[in-house]
């Protein structure tokens, strides 16, 4: 009998010959897993870094343009270029839905962004067919022109305001999934005195600002012309008028060559001065 081999030795070795090649592969699968889902992690990541960039420059561009329409005073000229934009816009949010691999939270805010921008473009397209067909000769037409004003204002800024919080909700989750990749739209250079040299017109209002390269400056005021002196400090304008009647300052808010944002003294209200 003590020639007859071990059962248990020939099974234990063929346990541990089977222990071993499953260890072995567990391992080697693991580790190629791993590589594979890194590789992918990257690939998302640069697809959806490039849509974030795209996302970003029609966004900005959409911005300018939307100031940059203000500046005409003729209302129904604003509305048509404010439609066209949106139109772009949601062209725009389309390709980006539509681009392969990239991350599934930005592709949902492209859908919805999409969606947003086509309602805001009926509101939008709406108030200009209620503009037209008001009667400009009517008694009180003024006063039904703020109040259309404000109806359709406020359908807009909430649209708006929803768009802008998808927008920051999906940038916070990006940034959590890929790190500080994920950024705003470039700040334009700083403005100087010598870009604010001109005739500036404030919208909405007929008020005229000739700051002149001298320092000195000319405010047209419905009908009446003010002088005084002005500089530019740290994004603001001051203006001293020459009357001793003080001074105002304009913190300007946004830039571009076209237009600037600002805000009045200690207002909250933003207002916008168009080159002329």
């Amino acid at each position: 009998m003590s020639g007859l081999p071990s059962g248990g030795s020939t099974v234990k070795n063929v346990i541990l010959g089977v222990l071993t090649t499953v260890v072995a592969y567990v391992i080697v699968h693991y580790i190629f897993d791993k590589k594979d889902k890194k590789k992918e992690f990257e690939k998302i990541k640069t697809e959806t870094v490039e849509a974030w960039k795209s996302l970003i420059k029609y966004e900005d561009q959409q911005t300018n343009n939307y100031y940059a329409a203000l500046c005409n005073e003729d209302v129904p000229s604003q509305l048509e270029t404010l439609i066209y934009e949106k139109d772009l816009l949601a062209k725009n949010y389309s390709i980006i839905m539509q681009k392969p691999g990239i991350d599934e939270d930005l592709a949902s805010f492209a859908t919805r962004a999409v969606e947003n921008t086509v309602q805001i473009k009926k509101i939008l397209e709406s108030y200009l067919n209620e503009y037209k067909n008001i009667n400009p000769y009517e008694p009180g037409v003024e006063q039904y022109y703020l109040k259309l004003d404000s109806i359709y204002t406020r359908k807009i800024n909430g649209a708006r305001e929803r768009d802008a919080e998808s927008l920051s909700n999906t940038y916070a989750s990006l940034v959590k999934k890929y790190g500080d990749e994920f950024k705003g739209p470039d700040e334009p250079a700083p403005l100087s005195e010598n870009d604010l040299v001109g005739k500036w017109k404030e919208t909405g209002i007929n008020k005229v600002f000739n700051l002149k390269a001298d320092g000195k400056f000319i405010m047209g005021l419905e009908g009446n012309d003010y002088t005084g002196t002005w500089k530019f400090v740290n994004t603001i304008i001051d203006l001293s008028f020459d009357d001793g009647s003080g001074s105002i300052k304009m913190h300007i808010t946004r830039q571009h060559p076209k237009y600037f944002l600002f805000t009045l003294n200690n207002e909250i209200t933003e207002r916008q001065c168009c080159k002329q």
